[in-house]
This record gives C-alpha cells, structure tokens and sequence, in this order.
C-alpha cells in the first residue's frame, strides 16, 4: 500500500471520528441526546431516502435512517417483480410508550439496515466510576411491523482513556413471534456497573433489516442513565455482620464446617 493510500485512508478515518457528536455526562439524568426523535424535522410520509431525509440532532447515522411522525400516511412502490406494494406505518395510537411525543425513529424506506450513532463522554464522573460506584439504567422502547423480522436494537460500548473497549451492553426489540405479530413499540431494558476506567460511552441504534417491504426497525424513548450507588449505611453494616454470625453459629451447630 503506498503514502497515498495510507493518507486517504487516515483522513477517512479522522472525518469519522470528528463526525461522531460526543456529550458530556451528569448523574441522574438521561445522558442520550435527543433521545425521543423530538429534535428536527419528522418525515410525514416515510419515504424519505438518501439526501432527502431530514438531518437528525445529536446523531450519526447510517443507510436511510431516520426519523417519521406517528400516524405517518405511508406510501406505494412497485418492486422488482413488477408488484404493487403498500406501505403502512406506525398509527397515532399504536402500541407503545404513552409519553410518545410526535414522532420515532424509523430504520429507513430503503430495504437495508441502518443505525444511528453518538458519543458520551463521562470525564467528569472517573471519581465514581474508578471505585466502583457508577450503575447504569439503560431502556428503550422497542418494536417491528407485523410478522416482518426487522429488528433494532440499542446498545452501548465503554470505552477507557485509549479507546479501548472495556465491556457492552445491549438490550433489543422482541422479534416477530415474541410481539405476535402485532405492530408496536416494546419497553426493553437491562442495566448494571459501569467498568472502571470507562472514560466514553458509544451508543449505537442498529434497524437490522431482514426482509420485507422497508427496513421495520422502530425505536423511541432512549435512555441511558448513570447513578452513584449509596455507600453502606452503619446500621445495614451492623446488621450484615450479625447475619453472618448467626449463619455461622447454627450451622456449627449442626456440625457443618465452612473453608
């Protein structure tokens, strides 16, 4: 590979990363930005592909994702078999979160996958982090079309000083046969401890897209939440200590032996 090449490449790279928005971190509060679709323009009717989707605040993305309004009127297409296909999409009232707002995000009109992407940073919380003491809360609402396989899924990467990735978490919309067959948004969520070091949180929205008349990936209400786990109150302590002993006591005297 020649100095030309290895440049090009390395320039790809860098506008990669420069494009990638990063925000910084507070306890307590939901740490994904725009994370309810509610920022920017919403496409009315869900074909929008390419250069005609409206930007999306605070994402990334990929492919033909983007952003539509509950209740989006939809459209026609005729395929490569020469057939006429009909398009509906999420209603109004369509089985989901009741603090929607307008819109959802939308894994595309085009018949591929898509996501969208956006950087935390979480500098200023390596003091509860680098004890042990920083849980995460991370949920989505999360859902497909019908019997169609599309699926999306959130996931988040930790990463430390370097860039290095320390662990993942992901959560995901249930499949067809899970939601039976039914159109809608379902709450998904997991959460945990935030590795030490973890210095970046990268959070990716894929619409996997697996067959079918667009890419059916929904999503709406992101959230990613990090708190401070509470130290140990002296009467909790107290009381650990005294179950211990009793744990201990009846079981030498039943003649049980623990190493």
């Amino acid at each position: 590979m020649n100095e030309l090449s290895l440049s090009l490449i390395a320039g790809l790279a860098s506008s990669i990363l420069l494009s990638q928005p990063t925000y910084a971190a507070t306890l307590g509060q939901n740490l994904i930005i725009n994370g309810d679709a509610e920022q920017g323009l919403a496409d009315p009717i869900g074909n929008a592909v390419g250069v005609s989707i409206p930007a999306i605040p605070a994402w990334t993305t990929t492919g033909d994702f983007s952003v539509i309004k509950y209740g989006a009127t939809g459209f026609n297409f005729v395929n490569a078999l020469d057939n006429l296909v009909s398009v509906t999409l999420p209603a109004v009232d369509v089985l989901g979160p009741s603090n929607r707002g307008q819109n959802l995000f939308f894994g595309g009109a085009g018949r591929a996958s898509s996501s969208a992407s956006q950087s935390i940073d979480v500098n200023s919380l390596a003091s509860v982090i680098d004890v042990g003491k920083a849980a995460f809360d991370l949920s989505a609402w999360l859902g497909g079309y019908a019997t169609d396989e599309d699926i999306a899924s959130l996931n988040i990467t930790f990463l430390d000083r370097n860039s290095q990735s320390l662990a993942i978490a992901s959560i995901s919309a249930p499949n067809a046969a899970t939601r039976n067959n039914v159109t809608g948004l379902f709450f998904q969520s997991t959460s945990g401890y935030i590795p030490v070091g973890t210095r970046q949180i990268n959070v990716v929205l894929n619409a996997n897209y697996a067959r079918g008349r667009v890419n059916d990936a929904y999503a709406d209400n992101l959230s990613l939440v990090i708190t401070q786990v509470p130290e140990p109150t002296i009467s909790g302590l107290s009381l650990l200590v005294a179950s211990s002993f009793m744990i201990v006591w009846k079981s030498r005297k039943k003649g049980f032996q623990f190493y």
